[in-house]
């Protein structure tokens, strides 16, 4: 039973024991059984920020579980919230409404995806049942023994901007300022990737269960081109760390490519574990390319590189010099100084470039300048030359981390 209590002695003092970290209290779940709703597993999300403040904290209760389930086809919400103690204050005090807080990230047309009664969720588990996937199915995988395809929409209706939406609610778990997006907005696009699952009941009927998504921005190139630009990937905690990412990013490549009207591919401030999927993805597709071979990384980054890249992979300048870097250290004679070294300077210069000065404006201020002042540029110039050096080796280990995977999977499918 759960017990109230009104005493606020020494609440300030004890106020530690009514605040829970919601990271660690909440938790996730994608069930498709009413029975499993108490042992399907729980996924911790990436963020709660944007349902319980900067702090990331939930007041008025001790021993705090917060569980949110969804249905695992059709995305509707079922909060559980379990505590021991719960804190009964005054108007100016109050325990957090846990419900309330995850219905204000809702959509306003979409409150009714929340559903506050088991009754109600075994209801939406039922009804799932016919989901039938929106769009147009653009590719079918395998990995890992399971089954997923991936489709494609680019117009909208009610039925699936109401389906996105709840699908977007994920991303404000797990990516960082996600927002939902404009449906009004007829530039905007989508890829879902699906499991195909047995039912089960012995006929061979599948089902298919959501397994992520990607939201595209289609912005206007002149005259008669367009710029994607990726706005969101999300995969579920499950599906990660087993290539789906890679395999759903790729997918999204090859529809793209195959668009004449596509000039590149952007994406809209990649987090540094997309980045990280960006560039295995970028790399191994341009390992094909002959303007990538070693012999070619060793004269530099060249035109030839960047127009290659762009005609058969839609790739941006920056990703595609970036691309050249982690694939010329991959190639790279560890033991050879002169061969490191020329690396090193290649990737300072690159780095360097957008903040230096022309040899000439340099030589001119110096020249104004007195003893003191000069001394002062020349410890300018030294620290300059350190965050180089910190630079360099952030961006090493970055791409080391890349070449590991290229060469532990050296195939995307």
């Amino acid at each position: 039973m759960v017990m109230d209590l009104s005493s606020k002695d020494n609440l300030l003092e004890g106020k530690a024991k009514w605040t829970t970290d919601a990271l660690e209290a909440l938790k996730l779940t994608f069930i498709h059984n009413i029975n499993d709703l108490e042992s399907a597993p729980r996924y911790q999300p990436g963020f709660v920020y944007q349902h319980f403040g900067e702090n990331e904290t939930i007041f008025g209760y001790e021993d705090l579980e917060v569980t949110v389930n969804y249905t695992d086809v059709s995305l509707y919400i079922y909060p559980e919230v379990r505590y021991k103690l719960k804190y009964k204050g005054d108007e100016d005090l109050k325990a957090d409404d846990i419900v309330q807080l995850l219905k204000e990230q809702l959509p306003n047309d979409q409150l009714n995806m929340l559903v506050e009664s088991k009754a109600e969720f075994h209801n939406h588990l039922i009804k799932q049942k016919a989901f039938k996937p929106f769009g147009e199915l653009i590719r079918k995988y395998e990995g890992n023994g399971q089954k997923f395809e991936v489709f494609k929409i680019t117009e909208g209706s009610p039925e699936f901007d109401a389906y996105l939406a709840r699908a977007q609610t994920l991303a404000l778990w797990y990516i960082e300022a996600a927002q939902y997006t404009d449906q009004s907005d007829e530039a905007w696009m989508h890829y879902f990737v699906y499991e195909v699952c047995d039912n089960g009941e012995g006929d061979g009927s599948k089902y298919r269960k959501f397994a992520g998504y990607s939201s595209i921005y289609r912005y206007y190139a002149y005259p008669d081109k367009i710029r994607p630009k990726i706005a969101q990937l999300l995969l579920l905690p499950k599906y990660r760390s087993a290539g789906n990412g890679a395999r759903l990013l790729q997918s999204i490549y090859q529809d793209l490519w195959a668009t004449p009207k596509v000039l590149d591919i952007a994406v809209e401030d990649p987090g540094d574990l997309f980045q990280l999927l960006r560039d295995y993805v970028d790399c191994m597709n341009c390992l094909s390319l002959t303007e990538f071979s070693p012999q070619h990384l060793k004269e530099g980054f060249t035109e030839n590189m960047r127009i290659a890249a762009k005609e058969k992979f839609k790739i941006i300048k920056t990703q595609a010099r970036r691309v050249y870097e982690i694939l010329r250290y991959r190639s790279l004679n560890k033991n050879d100084e002169a061969e490191v070294k020329a690396y090193r300077l290649n990737v300072k210069n690159r780095i360097y470039a957008p903040q230096k000065k022309s040899e000439k404006d340099w030589k001119r201020m110096h020249a104004a300048l007195d003893k003191e002042e000069a001394l002062k540029a020349a410890a300018s110039e030294i620290e300059i030359f350190e965050h180089l050096a910190k630079e360099y080796e952030a961006h090493v280990e970055i791409y080391q981390k890349v070449v590991d995977r290229l060469e532990k999977y050296p195939s995307i499918y």
